[in-house]
């Protein structure tokens, strides 16, 4: 397991991250959450969780601009401390290997790039959360063991531990109640899975 105050300041403006903020919006905000949003609108759902929302800007784009019901989950003090002001208190302190949701509380959950930092072992354990407190969908996405992504070379990142490959990801889920049902390329390079349970 890995400790939350690992991913301080210094983790969110070196490395990969120039800017992480920056960053973020530029590649995931706006064009995920619209993804989002298209995808969910016609399924009734509502009731969203981000496990490891970092600053909390796809969420609060989520409830300020598409009207969702928010909740974020995030490991990092910096990073809540960082959060937007809109959806701040809607931010838990926690790791998605111990969720502090009951079962079926969301309508979807998403998780972007938090299982590589993860054991295999936990990684499974931490799938079969996200699953659990999800009662329709999960939308996901990590990094492929050979993608460019991966390398230390091209985007550093001390802390990672873990990257499968695109079949493995899609047999852990399917193995634990969940079945592939959409996958859309993301902004910044990867694919974004949608599961349903």
């Amino acid at each position: 397991m890995i400790a939350g105050k690992k991913f301080d300041k210094k983790y969110f403006t070196s490395d990969s991250y120039d800017d992480y903020k920056k960053d973020l919006k530029e590649w995931v905000v706006k064009p995920t959450a619209r993804k989002i949003y298209s995808f969910l609108k016609k399924k009734l759902a509502s009731k969203i969780l981000d496990a490891g929302c970092g600053f909390g800007d796809l969420i609060a784009e989520l409830q300020d601009k598409y009207k969702f019901s928010v909740a974020g989950l995030e490991i990092s003090p910096y990073a809540i401390k960082q959060a937007c002001p809109s959806i701040k208190t809607k931010i838990k302190d926690g790791s998605i290997l111990k969720l502090p949701f009951k079962k079926n509380s969301f309508d979807a959950v998403i998780c972007f790039d938090v299982v590589c930092y993860l054991s295999l072992e936990d990684m499974t354990r931490a799938v079969k959360n996200l699953i659990e407190v999800s009662r329709g969908y999960i939308f996901f996405s990590s990094i492929y063991r050979h993608s460019i992504h991966a390398s230390q070379k091209y985007n550093p990142d001390s802390f990672r531990k873990t990257t499968m490959s695109l079949k493995e990801y899609i047999d852990l889920f399917s193995c634990n109640g969940a079945k592939l049902v959409k996958k859309f390329h993301g902004s910044n390079g990867g694919d974004i899975l949608v599961f349903k349970k």
